[in-house]
C-alpha cells in the first residue's frame, strides 16, 4: 500500500491539480446549466458561433480547441435539437459552414448567465488578488496552445 508521501506527489503534481481543478470547473458548469441540458463544449461552440460565423466546422473546432472527432459530435448534437444549422459554402460547395438558429441564440443568452454564475462561484473562494492571479496563470498556461499568434516572449 503506498504512503501518504507517494499520494502528496500525486497530489501535488501539476497535471493532477490541473485534471482535479478540470473537474470542479466542469461539475460547477454541469449544475449551473443542467436545465439547459449544454456541455462546456457546446456551449464554446454556440459561444464562438455568435461571434464568428458563418464558419467551417473545421475552423470552429480550432477557434475552440476541439479535435475534429469531438467537434464533430457537437455539431452533430446542436443541429439535432435546431441550435446550429449548417448552409453551403458559396466559394467551395463541398464545404459548409455554420451558424447559430434562432433557437440557439435564445439558449446561448439563458447559458451565458449561468455560465458567469457558475466562474464568479468557483473565483468566490478565493481573493480577489487570488483570482486575478489564478487567471493570469491559468492564461499563461494555455496560451501557447490558444488558437491564434504565439504569446510574446516574456
Amino acid at each position: 500500500m503506498p504512503t501518504n508521501d507517494a499520494l502528496d506527489r500525486l497530489y501535488d503534481s501539476p497535471d493532477f491539480l490541473i485534471r482535479r481543478a478540470h473537474q470542479v470547473a466542469s461539475a460547477a458548469f454541469a449544475e449551473a446549466c443542467a436545465d439547459l441540458d449544454l456541455t462546456p463544449s457546446q456551449y464554446a461552440t454556440l459561444f464562438a458561433l455568435r461571434h464568428r460565423a458563418p464558419i467551417s466546422q473545421n475552423e470552429l473546432g480550432r477557434v475552440i480547441a476541439l479535435d475534429r472527432a469531438t467537434m464533430s459530435l457537437v455539431v452533430r448534437l446542436l443541429r439535432e435539437r435546431d441550435l446550429v444549422c449548417a448552409t453551403d459554402d458559396p466559394s467551395d460547395k463541398r464545404r459548409s459552414l455554420l451558424a447559430l438558429t434562432r433557437p440557439g441564440r435564445l439558449l446561448l443568452a439563458r447559458a451565458e448567465k449561468a455560465s458567469w454564475r457558475a466562474s464568479e462561484e468557483l473565483l468566490a473562494m478565493l481573493s480577489p488578488e487570488q483570482a486575478a492571479t489564478l487567471m493570469e496563470l491559468l492564461g499563461l498556461l494555455t496560451r501557447v496552445h490558444r488558437p491564434g499568434p504565439s504569446p510574446a516572449p516574456q
